[in-house]
């Protein structure tokens, strides 16, 4: 609406110039054709301002996360709650498979996905459940044939944590150095999530990697293909 006001006293001035002679006259044009300027001047400068606040609204939403990670559990999901479907598709994708012990490992791969280094703060172990009775209808699996293959051997930093604690937290073994740790594309970092429970019960889990980059910081969750990573102990300690 702006932008036509200001069509109209452009084409007012003109018009009047032409059709009434006199000073008077193009003087009143000028001043018609200077008003017609400035309200164009401000329609072009408001919509200037809207478009910056939009660049700068793109540009502050979340950061596309900085690394990326894969997290396996070689030696888990070495049982199933209750009957253990009869497809091999369904085997695989099942929601019932546990790994039951008195410990299990996660190793995470640490890579960054932008050309300049990323900062790994810490790690963090989230549990989501807990109950201190094991399910009593646990089942062995058909084969081994449903559970991804150890690591290669290769230079890991392990950090046992305890997952029957009030509060779970990773901490380092001798000799391995604490946190923060630094990785970029072509140097990524493994390390293994040693996770121990000192007495029957039946935990889900996830760990949380944070990060920082160029000023910023997020949190990145690794777990089971979506899924909590999910520990049972069924033998009290000896």
């Amino acid at each position: 609406m702006a932008r036509i006001g200001a069509a109209v006293l452009l084409l007012a001035a003109v018009v009047l110039a032409v059709a009434v002679p006199g000073v008077g006259t193009w003087i009143a044009a000028a001043v018609l054709a200077g008003l017609a300027s400035a309200l164009g001047g401000l329609v072009t400068r408001g919509a200037d301002r809207v478009l910056a606040r939009g660049r700068d609204a793109i540009v502050a939403s979340t950061p596309v996360t900085p690394i990326v990670v894969e997290a396996t559990e070689p030696y888990g999901r070495n049982k199933h709650v209750g009957p253990i479907p009869a497809g091999r598709e369904e085997q695989r994708n099942s929601p019932g498979w546990v790994t039951e012990g008195v410990a299990t490992s996660v190793y995470l791969t640490i890579e960054a996905t932008v050309e300049r280094a990323v900062i790994l703060t810490k790690l963090d172990v989230r549990v989501e459940s807990q109950s201190p009775r094991p399910p009593d209808n646990l089942e062995d699996p058909p084969d081994s044939g449903l559970y991804p293959a150890p690591m290669a051997r290769e230079e890991v930093r392990t950090f046992r944590v305890d997952l029957g604690e009030a509060r779970p937290t990773p901490r380092p073994y001798e000799g391995v150095p604490s946190f923060p740790y630094t990785v970029s594309h072509l140097d990524p970092e493994r390390f293994r999530v040693h996770a121990i429970m000192d007495r029957p019960g039946d935990i889900t889990w996830r760990v949380e990697i944070h990060w920082r980059c160029n000023g910023q910081s997020g949190v990145v969750v690794a777990d089971d293909e979506g899924r909590p990573f999910r520990f049972v102990r069924i033998l009290p300690t000896r």
